[in-house]
């Protein structure tokens, strides 16, 4: 029975790293690529099944990409993406991986380009998982059922279409899993390959550095070597290590952003006591009492959403008030980001059952309604922007595109696209009747789960998919707040989990 060490492969990763370092690489090289070629269609034909689920799910990205048209821009937080592609600067409130892909992609002034490539991204994605569930011994029709929510769900084909940061750090984060559990026992240069890519998912989204250090331990569990550990260790921080660097030279402080501390001081407003806490007097202005949130009226029926707290720029952080061109970041210094993290921080020790409280709270919310992120049916009514955020705007599209024509109408709007009929139309009766139920991603999470705790069906692999799902989707919800955006990138590495856990009990048998 498979045990958490597995069965080891029999050298045939060292025969091809040997080959591939040996004089004729080259010419072995183009051989190889011919006779794929000519397999080309036996490929399709032994995996047909996923082979026309893959084609499906072409279409309504298709439609999508007609009906929201250029691209979905995301509040304020796609124009900071593309403001900083523009200066190549790193933004002190998101890590800016994302701001360099645009700036690679920046000539050809195209946000069409970016959310087509995004697409690509999400079929890939789907490819990954069925490829990686394939080596490992699923079935045809459970690894394409493992890949049908990333090919079809609407939440999925939202976030492709978003100008975002989410998709792509979604992407690189399975590549990662997917180069390190193609081989039962990767050589180090693989594990390396792999930690590198997760890396640089990390600088993208920095949700995904944790899973640096659960690959390491993955590869600790199989007992692989300590060559490997440090290797896909060393390569995993590498990337992390050169964005802390860039940040440190352009802003003066270590770290990846200086919003971490008030992120997680947000969190700490929907349970925080100060009664209980006790903070030192130069902190009780961080109390929740104290914000202006705390005194509007809705505040009586309950505390306000963490970032209803954040963004209120009558509070604390935000003063005095700034007149810079880049709204939104002036209370981002290192000063108030060390401030809020000491109070986050006392809040927590104090109050630790009722910080995991509203955390469990938050994250369950994904099993009880998941249909979260939806698309606009009819052109969305614009919305009040102030004379400055206007012109930031505006700015950062024009620096981008080099004009403004077709976006300027919708900006503010809600996912700020230009709706075209009858595509949009299409799209929402397609979301109204499929999309992933929260009660279903519940299922998928309990099977994965139980293939990990009964002996006879756990796996390292599996493990390994279960426990970065749970992290991904936990947390953005211990950090700061919860969004079903953030769940989406758990989804496929919930169904890899439990697609694993399925075929050790002897689903894949079933015709």
């Amino acid at each position: 029975m498979p045990t958490l060490e597995e069965d080891r492969d029999t050298g045939a990763d060292a025969a091809d790293w040997e080959r591939a370092a040996g004089p004729g690489a080259w010419r072995a090289g183009i051989q190889a690529g011919r006779r794929w070629r000519a397999g080309f269609p036996a490929l399709l034909r032994r995996h047909w099944l996923f082979t026309a689920a893959l084609g499906l799910g072409v279409v309504p990205r298709v439609v999508v990409m007609a009906g929201f048209a250029p691209a979905a821009l995301f509040k304020l937080d796609t124009y900071d993406y593309l403001w900083d592609a523009i200066h190549l600067t790193p933004n002190p409130i998101n890590p800016s991986g994302y701001s360099v892909f645009l700036w690679l992609l920046w000539p050809f002034h195209s946000l069409v380009l970016i959310a087509a490539l995004q697409h690509l991204m999400g079929l890939g994605i789907a490819v990954m998982i069925y490829a990686v569930l394939r080596r490992r011994g699923a079935a045809s029709w459970l690894s394409t059922l493992a890949a049908t929510p990333v090919l079809f769900d609407p939440a999925q084909l939202l976030l492709e279409q978003l100008i975002m940061a989410d998709i792509l750090a979604m992407f690189l984060m399975i590549a990662a899993l997917a180069v390190l559990l193609m081989r039962k026992s990767p050589l180090a240069g693989r594990s390396a390959a792999a930690a590198l890519l997760m890396g640089a998912s990390a600088v993208v989204r920095p949700d995904a550095l944790p899973l640096i250090f659960l690959m390491a331990g993955y590869l600790l569990v199989r007992r692989l070597g300590w060559r490997r550990d440090g290797a896909a260790l060393a390569a995993g921080l590498l990337p992390v290590a050169g964005y802390v660097a860039w940040f440190a030279a352009a802003s003066g402080t270590v770290g990846l952003t200086n919003s971490d501390g008030l992120f997680l001081w947000s969190r700490t407003m929907s349970f925080a006591n100060c009664a209980t806490i006790k903070p030192p007097p130069d902190l009780r202005a961080l109390c929740p009492d104290q914000q202006p949130a705390a005194q509007t009226p809705t505040a009586a029926l309950g505390r306000l959403r963490p970032r209803q707290y954040l963004w209120n720029h009558d509070a604390w952080l935000w003063q005095p008030p700034s007149t810079g061109l880049v709204p939104d970041t002036a209370a981002f210094t290192p000063a108030n980001n060390a401030r809020a993290r000491d109070f986050a921080i006392r809040a927590i020790e104090a109050q630790p059952l009722d910080y995991a409280r509203v955390v469990a709270a938050d994250a369950s919310r994904a099993f009880t309604s998941s249909d979260q992120l939806h698309f606009p049916g009819t052109q969305p009514a614009p919305v009040y922007l102030t004379a400055a955020n206007r012109h930031y705007m505006l700015a950062a599209v024009r620096g981008y595109l080099g004009t403004t024509a077709g976006i300027g109408p919708y900006l503010g709007v809600h996912l700020g696209t230009h709706v075209e009929q009858p595509y949009a139309s299409l799209i929402v009766r397609y979301q109204d009747r499929i999309h992933l139920p929260g009660p279903v991603f519940g299922l998928i999470i309990v099977i994965g789960l139980a293939g990990i705790l009964i002996p006879r069906t756990r796996t390292a692999a599996a493990a390994l998919g279960w426990s970065a799902a749970a992290m991904v989707m936990i947390l953005p919800a211990a950090e700061h707040e919860y969004a079903y955006r953030y769940v989406v990138p758990a989804v496929p590495l919930a169904c890899l989990a439990a697609a694993l856990a399925a075929r050790n009990r002897g689903m894949d048998t079933l015709p």
